[in-house]
């Protein structure tokens, strides 16, 4: 009966393995996205804020608000 407990634990423990292993890849490749995302959020936010400003004054030279 010990044998096949260690049997089962060493299965359950190569499967742990493996799971850490997919874990792994996937954090690190959340992680690689999420800094793309956030340099492209940036972008926007920087472009937009240099548009920002000529778009209100349109606006008001239209006499939109």
């Amino acid at each position: 009966m010990n044998e096949e407990l260690e049997k089962r634990r060493s299965v359950v423990r190569g499967d742990l393995d493996r799971l850490e292993k997919k874990i792994d890849k996937l954090q690190s490749s959340f992680d690689k996205l999420n800094g793309n995302l956030e340099k492209h959020i940036d972008f926007i936010s920087k472009t937009y804020e240099g548009l920002k400003n000529p778009i209100e004054g349109v606006k008001r030279f239209l006499g939109r608000r």
